[in-house]
Parts: structure tokens; sequence; C-alpha cells
């Protein structure tokens, strides 16, 4: 990221604590803060920080810089801090010419030290302190100039605070801490061996604050009497000290006195008077513009304007400074304390002869500055031509001025004389820059909710409000940064905690003892102080924050105090108006038995991203505890409370969710967005991060992701952007990573999260805390400085980024960018976008996506642009019914509306598109030349196999069902995804896939469409790639292509091997057909053997015994399918199938021959599902492949709960599950039950059974899902859609029956156990129906049928069937699913109000949310409530999320507004895209609408989107 900004922290505010000298061709600044020196070049480039507390002594950590001087001579640096100077000198690579500066030499002194100056002609160094002394750098060999000699030194009576030499250093000045005189030091004798100093003194009525020695031009800096000296002191008088007798140029004496009282601009208020006559120092001191920055620029001014064609009107101005600059060249300035400007004018100052000066006011105007500006000029300033600020502007005279208030501010100003002098009314003075910030390292960073202010805290209790600079529309252009401004400081000493309300206008501060609430008047100063009377001193807090709760019109504001003695929590209401006032409303503990130890605010995240939850009678969780038990808690406040009985205070803080993360006490907690929450513990030498996910508190709180550092954690901060993106960043002390998420089909390997930018600490200082700021600027405190990083990438961090994401950086040059690029909603014509839809059974939304892709991409290409971006669907689409095209009309399916009602509307087919062979033809031809933004190159290769496969499909859909299709889309994708690359290649089908399949009523023409993809004939490598004989469900169908096989296999060798065929020709129980094969195996090598074998009668012991033998010797030659077609002679299917399973790793080949061996109903392919294929599945967490295991077993009500309920509920034996199990589910299971699940009475049994929680954290799951994969609009319609059914009882089955809705299948097995078929007899006894009856015969175990051990080669018995491996990545166990019998409320049933009416929507019938009493349900309200169902619009506590999912959209509309608006020429000349952009917005109103959520919320965060220029 882009470092735009660095307050570097005040200066120490003493008199000589910043200094400013030209070196180099260079002017730098330096000046100390704290016990830090900040080095700056040019006014604007930060070059170095220099802790000089790592060169000292333990003792003399904690003393601050009283001094800092850089030397014109040689560029040398000597600060004081202590007793020591600390001596600098500069160093420059010949590669670089960036100059730094390094220790040189630490003088030591038995004395305190406070001021130093260089000499300009020798570079000796005078040193002030408790004595003067004089140092100078050995001039001998090398090896001794590291060598510093004190030349002379002298105790004074009183500590020196500010010591300057003169320009040819003869003199030196000095005074003492509330000195009225001013000794000026001369050299009495100086023969080489001993140095004598006198001095003189110059007296003055009160104590002298500053002075400063004459800088005239060079030529007269040897000259006689040109050590002229100003100073000034308590009694407001200016005074120039000047020699008069040339034998005597020590000397000086009072030559002219500037009055400030005679030049008042205007005149003093009352309150002025007042604050001045309790206030005896308060008075405006006078700077000298010296005569050698004055003249530098007017004969720059002068030599511009000679150069210019045309005379301007500043040539009068200029002849008016350039008269001046003739004969008063000593300028002279006051800043009032009203904020007017004088500036007067000394002639004769430095004359030859001499003559008497006289002083001149040449300039006046009125309240130039405000009043707070004007403390800036109260202490020591600066006044220099400097030509390097971007603005300066050669001819108007223009100088700078640096001035340092008595707090530690340094202002830059610019001062255009020019200007000044030609129009009276212009603004002389202009704020160009401030160094500003802590002096102290800051330990915190405080966010305020609802604004941008921020306060950071430091060590020693000070706090500092800051806000962020509103950007003006005219600033808006490339790579535009917010800018931090420090508002004010804090008026309280060791602040411990602090909060801020009402959008920066207040803070309320806890140092301890008392609390206060601090009130901002529009001046930015604290004009209102409010004492919280009603706190305890004993009781220390914890956390101290603000929360702010509408209700209609109003808005409350809370302020809350936690504390650890006896848990307690004070809660007070902020009355704020004309009497602004603080109530205690409640002091409570909280109602846990163990002790708080730390507590978090949750909103601390939030920024200017305001939480929605629309509820009067609870607030969103707002405060999370750790007690010592390890339990997180999150808390609610009960807005319902009665505070007028402080003792009925019970109900006050409501426990929302609880989960136990160790007793190990974490060292950082930072709650984040959507019930997140980040959590550091110190492990050993390491440091272990874990986010935690709760985002509905009916969800228990799951681990999302865990990674350990080996340095220390320092801060966390989030970020939540205005289109509902998370951006984590984690520092250490020398770095910051930067983490998002990934969308599910990016996620591969161990995480979920991804760190895609990282902020190396150039700085020397460590880091101490970060803060996110909402438009993406991330803000780091080193130390005492605030360093602020923009959101744009710099050419480092966009390498950095490409290397880690593998993305083109060069289109991403943000970090919102690279977030919405990772983690964003997908384009519409992404392949997973568009593969979703297909799964929903949208095929003709998705034809619509390829014809506007291929409309646009026509238009681009008629007029040779480069795409850029592509203009997504509007969002209109998605809410029509009827998505016919022109030329196709289908019929409305259960999937074909996604949002919205029936649309009658005339004209509603003009914007429809076709989509046929044409434009199919030309995307194809299309994306194989182009790249499409957003898409790396293989999902280009997957959209192309997409539009192919659906241009192939299409011509074939009317003879195919919904899951036919969905098969055969899938299935020639992947053939075609085979073939145009092999860097993609699968192995085969998934099983979602194989479901699709299984349950169509297509089946023939899916087997006719797979043998085509796979060139006309099936190996069994083929048959396994399609899961063909697992899907399949005739048996008949099961034998054709068993033979299909065995006659490919047999003939896909020139030389016929009847081998290749053997176990399929086996498993047909077709040994004679075998045997003929191998007759005509004339070359085979054990054709003699086979044939002289094969024709025994293998019915008969002897004869099976022998191919049992066979085949335990051909297992020990590793030939295994052959094995097992000698296992099938000898009549062992089981150990046919141990062998497939257990050798050959192939349970599809297991379950193949025992189809076509045994049947259908058979034991060994029941063990096989039940003892291989179902642990499979649960172990690996696959609910395709258990719900398709469980449907072929006839076991259908298991088939729908395995969609849902945990795997290893539905087995009776233990099995070892591995962390992916617990992972969100496929989102297109929802697809799967939603057909399942009222297709016949067993699976509606099934989903009766599963329990409404189970159901509720399924489809919330899936909505995560859905939103994770980048589909919100598909999350949005399973939230707007899903109707959580009641719980039916498995017992009443007449229940079931009258609940359904279509035609079902009889397929609950009958009472009579006789065999026949009840069905076929027209008789159904539910009487006698007993559910918990099992569905199958039991699994029968696996048994050796061999007796004669001798002839078993292996000994041993078979080990453990070896399952596929599955791929690790971290992942944590979940038991949510299991039904709990703890009395323990996890789901939030018992939680009062938890169910809310929304205020802006009032539902009679599906607003389950609130009972007509506007009371809760109890805690099996969803399964009691039977004359409603539950449905997730109106559920308060997921509301949040809800929105969010909504601004997922909002990128994509602002790409409409940007790509209308860079082709607005293009989109006028067609109909289609004429009213494009009110079409997508349309859109977006109506998915608001369906889903309950205002239209208002969504345009704020468009509004307040950052601009990605």
């Amino acid at each position: 990221m882009l470092l735009k900004q660095v307050c570097p922290g005040k200066s120490n505010g003493f008199v000589q604590s910043f200094h400013t000298a030209y070196w180099e061709n260079s002017r730098y600044l330096i000046y100390g803060t704290g016990n830090k020196l900040v080095i700056y070049r040019g006014l604007s480039e930060l070059v170095q920080t220099i802790n000089a507390s790592e060169f000292l002594e333990k003792d003399s950590n904690k003393e601050k810089i009283f001094s800092a001087e850089l030397s014109e001579f040689d560029g040398k640096i000597a600060i004081t801090i202590g007793t020591n100077i600390l001596v600098f000198k500069p160093d420059q690579d010949d590669t670089n010419t960036r100059v730094q500066w390094s220790l040189l030499k630490i003088l030591k002194h038995d004395y305190s030290v406070f001021c130093t100056s260089w000499s300009l002609i020798n570079g000796q160094l005078w040193v002030g302190g408790e004595a003067i002394a004089l140092w100078e750098q050995s001039k001998s060999n090398e090896e001794n100039r590291n060598k510093w000699n004190k030349l002379w030194e002298q105790r004074v009576a009183s500590k020196i605070i500010h010591v300057e030499v003169s320009q040819d250093s003869t003199l030196i000045a000095t005074v003492g801490e509330y000195d009225r005189f001013v000794k000026i030091w001369c050299c009495q004798k100086n023969d080489g061996k001993e140095r004598k100093y006198k001095f003189h003194y110059l007296p003055h009525p009160r104590s002298v604050t500053n002075f400063s020695w004459r800088k005239g031009p060079h030529e007269q800096i040897n000259s006689q009497g040109s050590n002229i000296l100003l100073t000034v002191c308590k009694d407001g008088l200016c005074r120039i000290w000047a020699a008069t007798n040339p034998d005597e140029p020590h000397n000086l004496y009072v030559c002219t006195v500037i009055d400030p009282e005679q030049s008042l601009v205007t005149l003093p208020s009352l309150e002025e008077e007042r604050i001045c006559h309790k206030h005896f120092d308060c008075f405006s001191p006078i700077h000298w513009i010296h005569p050698r920055e004055f003249l530098v620029s007017v004969k720059l001014a002068i030599d511009s304007s000679d150069n210019e064609t045309e005379q301007s009107c500043i040539s009068d101005g200029l002849k008016k400074l350039k008269s001046l600059a003739n004969d008063t060249p000593d300028l002279f300035y006051q800043i009032q304390q009203d904020g007017s400007i004088v500036i007067w004018g000394i002639r004769n100052i430095y004359c030859r002869p001499r003559r008497i000066p006289k002083v001149l006011v040449l300039f006046r105007a009125s309240q130039v500055l405000s009043l707070s500006e004007a403390d800036y000029f109260h202490g020591n300033a600066f006044v220099f031509h400097d030509n390097t600020s971007p603005d300066f502007k050669s001819t108007s005279v223009e100088l700078t001025i640096l001035a340092q208030s008595p707090q530690g501010c340094i202002s830059r100003y610019s001062i255009r004389l020019v200007d000044m002098f030609e129009y009276s009314q212009s603004t002389p003075l202009q704020l160009k820059y401030l160094w500003t910030g802590h002096h102290n390292d800051i330990k915190t960073i405080v966010k305020s909710s609802g604004t941008d202010s921020f306060v950071s805290l430091d060590s020693d209790g000070g706090a500092i409000l800051w806000d962020f600079m509103k950007l003006e529309i005219s600033q808006l252009v490339n790579q535009v940064s917010p800018k931090i401004v420090e508002k004010t400081s804090v008026p309280m000493k060791q602040i411990k905690l602090v909060c801020v309300l009402l959008e920066g206008k207040c803070i309320v501060a806890y140092d301890g003892i008392q609390i206060v609430l601090f009130i901002l008047d529009d001046r930015n100063d604290f004009t209102q102080k409010i004492v919280f009377d009603d706190y305890e001193t004993s009781y220390e807090l914890l956390l101290l924050f603000s929360y702010q709760h509408k209700i209609s019109s109003s808005t409350l504001t809370y302020v809350v105090g936690v504390s650890s003695y006896k848990n307690t929590i004070f809660c007070w209401k902020f009355l704020h108006g004309k009497g602004p006032k603080v109530d205690l409303i409640s002091k409570t503990s909280l109602p846990i038995n163990n002790q708080i130890k730390m507590a978090v605010s949750v909103e601390q995240w939030a920024g200017s991203n305001k939480r929605c939850y629309p509820s009067n009678d609870l607030s969103p969780p707002i405060l999370l505890t750790y007690s010592d038990d390890g339990y997180i808690m999150y808390w609610q406040l009960n807005m319902k409370y009665d505070g007028s009985n402080l003792n009925a205070n019970k109900e006050l803080w409501l426990k929302e969710v609880n989960y136990d993360v160790g007793a190990e006490e974490p060292i950082l907690i930072k709650c984040g967005p959507q019930g997140r929450a980040a959590i550091v513990k110190k492990k050993g030498s390491s440091y272990e991060m874990t986010i935690w996910e709760c985002i509905t508190k009916r969800l228990p709180s799951v681990k999302d992701y865990m990674e350990e550092f080996s340095e220390k954690i320092v801060d966390i901060s989030w970020l939540f952007t205005s289109n509902a993106e998370i951006v984590l960043a984690i520092s250490m002390s020398q770095k910051i990573c930067i983490y998002t998420q990934l969308r599910k089909h990016h996620i591969s390997g161990r995480s979920s999260w991804i760190m895609f930018s990282e902020i190396d600490n150039n700085a020397t200082l460590p880091i101490s805390a970060i803060y996110w700021d909402n438009s993406g600027s991330l803000i780091v405190a080193n130390c005492n400085q605030l360093r602020c990083y923009d959101k744009w990438l710099t050419e480092e961090n966009m390498e950095k980024v490409s290397r880690i994401t593998g993305i083109n950086q060069k289109k991403y040059p943000t970090l919102f960018h690279v977030v919405d690029h990772l983690n964003g909603p997908l384009p519409h014509y992404h392949p997973m976008f568009l593969l979703e839809y297909i799964m929903w059974d949208q095929m003709d939304l998705v034809k619509q996506i390829f014809a506007h892709l291929y409309k646009f991409l026509k238009m681009l290409d008629k007029i040779n642009k480069p795409i850029e971006r592509i203009l997504p669907l509007p969002f209109d689409k998605f809410s029509q019914e009827n998505m016919s095209t022109a030329s196709t009309k289908t019929t409305r399916t259960r999937y074909n509306v996604l949002f919205g009602e029936d649309s009658d509307e005339d004209g509603s087919q003009e914007t429809l598109l076709e989509f046929t062979e044409k434009e199919a033809k030309f995307l194809i031809e299309k994306l194989q030349v182009i790249s499409l933004p957003d898409l790396s190159p293989v999902e280009q290769a997957q959209l192309l196999a997409l539009v192919n496969t659906i241009n192939q499909v299409e011509n074939q859909k009317r003879s195919l069902d919904e899951n036919g299709v969905r098969y055969v889309i899938f299935m020639r994708r992947y053939h075609y995804l085979n073939k145009i690359s092999s860097g993609i290649r699968s192995s085969g089908l998934n099983y979602r896939d194989m479901n699709w399949a299984l349950h169509s009523n297509s089946q023939d023409l899916l087997i006719e469409y797979s043998i085509q993809a796979s060139g006309g004939k099936f190996l069994w490598k083929d048959a396994r790639i399609h899961g063909i004989f697992l899907w399949l469900r005739s048996n008949e169908t099961v034998r054709q292509q068993i033979e299909n096989v065995a006659r490919n296999h047999y003939m896909s060798k020139e030389e016929r091997d009847p081998i290749d065929c053997s176990i399929f020709y086996m498993a047909l129980r077709k040994k004679k057909l075998l045997l003929g094969l191998w007759k005509t195996a004339n070359t085979h090598r054990e054709q003699a053997i086979m044939l002289k074998f094969l024709v025994n009668d293998f019915t008969e012991p002897r004869w099976k015994t022998a191919a049992l033998k066979n085949a335990y010797a051909l297992l020990g030659k590793q030939r295994y399918e052959y094995a097992a077609a000698f296992f099938l002679l000898g009549d062992q299917l089981r150990d046919a199938v141990n062998v497939c399973l257990k050798h050959l790793d192939d349970f599809q080949l297991a379950i193949a021959i025992t189809r076509v061996y045994e049947g259908e109903d058979g034991p060994i392919l029941k063990s096989i599902y039940e003892d291989h294929i179902i642990p499979l599945a649960i172990r690996t967490g696959d609910r395709w492949l258990a719900s398709l295991a469980f449907w072929s077993l006839n076991q259908r009500d298991k088939a729908v709960k395995a969609i849902m309920v945990p795997l290893e509920t539905l087995y009776d034996k233990k099995v070892e599950t591995t962390p992916l199990t617990t992972e969100s589910p496929d989102a297109a299971l929802v697809v799967l039950y939603k057909q399942l699940k009222d297709k016949s009475i067993q699976t509606m049994r099934g989903a009766a059974e599963i329990s409404s929680k189970t159901e509720y954290f399924f489809v919330l799951r899936s909505i995560f899902a859905y939103d994770r994969m980048g589909c919100p609009l598909l999350a949005l319609h399973l939230v707007k859609t899903w109707i959580f059914s009641q719980q039916s009882d498995p017992k009443r089955p007449d229940h079931i029956l009258k609940s359904r809705r279509r035609t079902t299948i009889f397929d609950i097995p009958m009472a009579d156990s006789d065999g026949d078929d009840a069905i076929s007899k027209g008789v159904v006894n539910f009487d006698t129906w007993n559910w918990n009856e099992p569905i199958s015969p039991v699994s029968l175990k696996f048994n050796k049928h061999i007796t004669d051990k001798s002839d078993d080669l292996f000994t041993e018995e078979p080990s453990p069937l070896v399952s596929p491996i599955t791929p690790k990545r971290i992942s944590f166990t979940d038991n949510s699913f299991k039904d709990s019998t703890n009395e323990e409320d996890i789901w939030g049933w018992n939680t009062p109000g938890h169910y809310q009416k929304l205020n802006s929507y009032n539902s009679k019938n599906t607003d389950i949310f609130a009972s007509s009493s506007e009371k809760t349900l109890g805690k099996n309200g969803i399964e009691n409530d039977a004359g409603n169902n539950v449905t997730l619009l109106y559920d308060v506590d997921f509301y949040d999320y809800k929105v969010s999912l909504v601004e997922r959209l909002c990128q994509q509309l602002l790409d409409v507004a940007m790509a209308v608006q860079e082709n607005s020429e293009l989109f006028d000349q067609s109909s289609y895209y004429s009213d494009y952009l009110n079409r997508a917005e349309q859109g977006l109103t109506t998915i608001c609408e369906n889903v309950k959520v205002p239209i208002s919320d969504i345009k704020e965060s468009l509004i307040s989107y950052p601009l990605k220029i």
C-alpha cells in the first residue's frame, strides 16, 4: 500500500526543539519529539527517524530531546538529551542520493545540557546547560576523526536554555531560564594553548523569551557591524541590538525598538483583556524576516518577471517590493492575539555610514488566522525562501514560515508578499502543512462508531482526537487519498481508557479515578465538562465504550463501563441538547460465576459502517467478555429495561452467545464484522491467531481460520467495506500482513483466508497499533508517529500481490480491486456462476447471459475497442419470471423464479436476447483469442467449454428431464475441458453429477450421451469416470453395459487378450464365452493352461478350491484384477469384492461385478455400501456420496437426511471423521433436498425427521456457502424463498400423506414378511407400519469360505479397505448438527425478544418472529408453532447479514455506471442499452423489496463506497 502521510509527532516545545537549515542544495527540517529525532528533507519528505534512547543507558531512556540543530557547515546534527549530546554525521552512498544520518559521537557531561549552536565558519559546537562549553572535532588523521576535544568550559549561575552563534562566529549569545539578561560572549584570549571568553550583559525589564542574530547577505557576514541581535522579552517589546563602537564589536546597544501596542490592528476584546490581566506573560512575540531570505526571493521574482512575455497585474506590487529591498531589507512581523498580522520594516539597521534606524509599518490586516492558529507564533519561528513547494509561485516573492506552538505543533505557512502588498483583501498567510501528533509512544487507537474520527492514546496517558479531511469533488483526481488531521487534544492527564460519542463531538475519558465527558465546540475546543459522579473508584474499568440505538426518529446514546470487580457493568444514558447531562441507568453484575479477564467492544471495527439491527427492544451484541473459565460471551442490551429501579437490574444484559476458547488467557481479542472475532494466544515461542465466526446467534460458533506467527502480534484491525468485503490486518512490530477471504472455488490447500499483501515497516520504529479507516486507509502507529497508508498499491505491492494470488495486478491498482477480485461476487459470465444457475434449472437465464455477452463483445468488436470491463446482465433479468427467449419458450419450473412475482407488463420481451448456434459459434471463436476481465486462463477455458456444451445440449433438451440436463452439461463440460487442456484434468465426474443421473428419468439417453462423449465405446475407465454403475437403476441395463465394457476391452488391442475382459465375463457368469475367447487366443502364452483349466466343472468343490488357490497365487504376483476373476470363478464374490476394494481401490468395480453376479438385493452389495461406501462418505464428509449410497440401499429417508444431518448419526458403527466433515455444505445440496423431500412417502418421512434446528443450520450454511462462492443472488434467493417446514410426527404417516403436494412413490416397506410385493396387491396396511423397522436386511459380515489353509497364500486376514486420501486443510470439528440434551440454550430460543417484527414491515402470516402479542416463541417455538412456517425474511438477528448480501451487489452496479459512462455514445445508439442503467438500478430495487431490505440503506452504501479511479 502507498504511504501517503506521516504524522511524526509534536516537537517537545522547547526554544530550540526544532531547527531548519540549508545544506547541500536542500532545505532540511529537524526536531525532537519525545526521545526521537525527526529529519525532513524539502519539508515534505520524511528522511529518517532516529530513536535516541537506543544509544543511551536505560536510565536516560525516558529523557526528552531538549534541542536539535543542523550544521550548515558540514551537515552534522547535534541533539541534547539529559547530560548527553549526540552528534550524527551524514552518510551518502554513491548509488543513492538520499542522505541518512548515523551516530558519530556521544559527548557526555556531568551536568544537564539544553541547547547547542554550530559555528558556520569552522564547524565548532557550542553547548549550553548548567555550563557553557565549546567542542571541536579532531582534525588529525582518519583514526582520530571520532575524537572530540572540549576547548573551553565555564559554569554559569542559571542554566542556559538558548545559545546561538553569530554569523561570523565571533559572538555567542546565551540566555538562562527566566533570565532578564542576555549574555554576549566573545573570545578574550586564544593562543592555541588556552582560551578565555568574557561576556557582557544585555539587560531587559522582564525575562527574555527568545533572540536571534541577523542573517544578512553573504557578503555582509564578515563586515564590520554585521552582528545585530533581536531580542524579545515578556514586556512585549522587540529590541534591536547593534555595536556602535567599531573598536568594541562585542558591546551591543539598543539601536531601535518595535512597540506592537502602537500598531494594533484591532482593539483587544474584553475577554482578551481579562485573560491578559490574569496572565502577565500574555503577549505575541515579533519575528524577523531576515534580509538574506527576503532579498533572494525578490531577486528571483524580478528575474522571473523579466522572462514573462506579458506584464501581469503583479508588476506594481513587485515594484514596491523591489524599492523596499533597496532601502528597507529588514522586515519584521507579528501575529497578534486575535489572529491579525502586522509587518514592519526597519530602515538603516545596517548601513554605512551609520544612521538612526527608522521603524515603518508596512502592512496590517485583521484576523488573517484563527485564534488557535495564532498560538503557533508564540514560540520560535523561521522564515526562509523555499522554491520546492509544488504550488510555489516565483513571481509572488513567496516565503515560508515555520512556527512552533507552545504545545509543540510545528506549522508551515507560505506568505506571498506581492499579493499582500498588491491586494489588501487577499489572505497573506496560507497553512501548508502541520507536524503534529504525540510526544510519547502510542499504545492504542480507539475507533468511533458511525464516523471516521478516532482517538490515539499514548503511554503517558495523553489522548488526541483525529479526523479525516473530506475531499471535495474538484480534488477527486487519480490516486486521491484522505488526510488525517488533529482536531484537538483531550484536556486530561494519565488517561487509561477513552471512547468517542456523537461522531467525534464528545469524548469520554477515564484516568483510573474519575470518568469525565468533554464536549467539543465549533472551534474544536472542549468548552464543557461533565463528571460521572455515580462512578465508584474501587471499580477499576477494563473497558469504556459507547453505543447508539436508533428508535424511529430518535437516537439514544449509552456509555458503558466494564469492571472485573464483581463483574460489574455501569451503564449511563447521555442526553445531548441544550443542557447535556449523564444519567446512570444501571450498575449491575453480569450473570456469570467466573471473573471477567478481558472485555472488548463488539462494534469497534465498524467505522462509518453502521450495523443494521431493526429492533426497538434489543441492541445487537455490543459487548464481548472473556472469563477465567475460558469462555467467550457476547452480550446484548435490553432496551426495554426500566432504569428507574437500579436494584431490579438483572435483565438489562442478556447473554447471546458463548463458546469455549480454552483457559489460557488471550493476549489480544479484536471483534470483527458479522460475528467474527480474532483471538491471539501465546503458544510456546510462537503466537496463534484464530478467527472465530458466529454470524447469527442460533448457529454455534466455529473456528474459521487459524495461523501461527513466529513474531509477536501487537495489534489486529478489521475492515468491512461498503460492499461487504472483509479485510484483516495483522501487525507485528516490523511488518503488517493483510488478509482477506477467498471465494470457495479458490480454496486450495490449507486455508480459506489468504494473505494477499504485506507492508514492511521501513521505519526504524516498531509498530504499536493499527486502525482501518472506512475509505481503505490503514493508520499505523510507529511509537509516537502515525503513518497513513492509502488503498493504492505501490509497484512493490503489486508484484507481491501478483506473486501470491497469481492475478494480473495491473488491472487491480487498489486494495479494493484485489479484495473484490478474490472474494467479491463473480461476474455473471464466470463459469462457476453459470453452473450454479444451471443446477437451479435456470438454463434460460444462462442463455440470456451468453446472449448479453455476445451482444456486448460484438459491439466492441465493431469499433475495435479493447475489453476493459464487461457489463453484467441487468438485475431486472434476475427478477423476471418468464426467462424465455424469442426463439424458445420453455415450461416454467419450480426454480424458474429467483426474484419477483409474475410480470405481465407490455413490452417485457423487448429486452430478451436470442442465443442460437450463431451466437454460440461467435463466442467460441472469440473466447479462443481474447481474455475476458476477471477470468484466469483456466476459468476462461471452462467458460469456453460451457458455451460449447450448452450449445450441444440445447438441441436434445426437450427429450431430457431437468436432472438429465444437469448431468449432460457437467459430463460434456468435463470432456471438453480434458480435450482442450491437460493441466486441468480430473479423475472423473464427481458424485454430485452422478446424483443428477441417479434421479433422472432419462437414463437411457444419458448412457447414450456418455458413450458418445467417450469416443463411441465404453472401456472400464470410461464407465468409472461417469460412475454409470452407481446411478443406473435398471439391472438389465447394468448387464448390457458390463457386456459392452467386456467386449470393448477385448477388442481394444490388436492382439486380443481374454485376460482384459475376464473379470467382467466371470461376473456375468459367462465362463463358456470366455473359454471361446481363449480358444482364439493362439498367440497368448497362457492359452493352453487356461483352456485346460476352464473346461472343468467349477460347481464341484474341488475345482472351486483350485480356482481360489490360483486367485491367491495371482494376488502374490500383484495381478489383482485377474485374481478377482478367479475368485468369481470359484464362486467367492466376497473375496473378489475385497480385492477390488483393498488392492484395486475401486469400489465402483466392486459394485459393478456384484450387481451382475449377485443381483440388486444381495447381501454383499449391501455390505459394500454399508461397510465401505457409507464409512468413506462419513470420513470424507461427502454428502453426495452418502445420499447416493442410501438411495441405492432403498433407505430413502436416510438419503434425504444425509443431506443435512451429521452423517455419523446415520451409521451404527463408529467412524473416525476428518475435519473436512464440518465445513459448509455444497450449496447445490439444497437443490437435491428440494427434489427429494417430496418425492416419495419415505423421503417425506426422512424430511420430517430432520429437526428444525438442523434444517435452519443447513439452510444458513448453504446461504453462507453461496455467498462465499461469489453468488449472493442465489443466497438472497434462499433467504426469500425458503420456508422451514413444520416438524412432522414420524409416527403419523397420515399426517405426511395429507401434506403431499404431488404424486408419491410408495417405497415404504410393508409389514408382511412373506416376500410378496404388497403394493402390487394394492393393499397398504398402515396399522402394522413400524417406522423404526430397518428398510433393508442387516448387512452380513465378511467371512472366509476357504477351509484348506495349506493352499491359502495369504495367512493373514485382509486389512481394512483403504479409501482415497483426502487432502489436508485447516478446518475444525463442529458438533453443531448433533442433537444435544444439554439444557444450555445454544440456539437462543430462551432469549427474550429473540424474534421481533421489523418496524418497516408488517406481515400477518409469514412473520413468525413475533407472535400476536409481540412476545417471543418458547425454546421449541419453531416446532410448536404449527400454524406458521419460519422464514428468514423477518429474522432480526439475520438482518444485518441479509443487508450485506445486497451490498455485495453494489460493485456490479458501479461497474455498470462506469461502463455506461465510458461507452455512452455506443449505448445511445442501441435500444437494448438505451435504458440499461435504469434497468440495473430498478432490478436492484426489486431485489431489495423482495428480501425486505430498504433501498435507502443500499443507496447509502453506494454513496459511501470508495471510488476506484
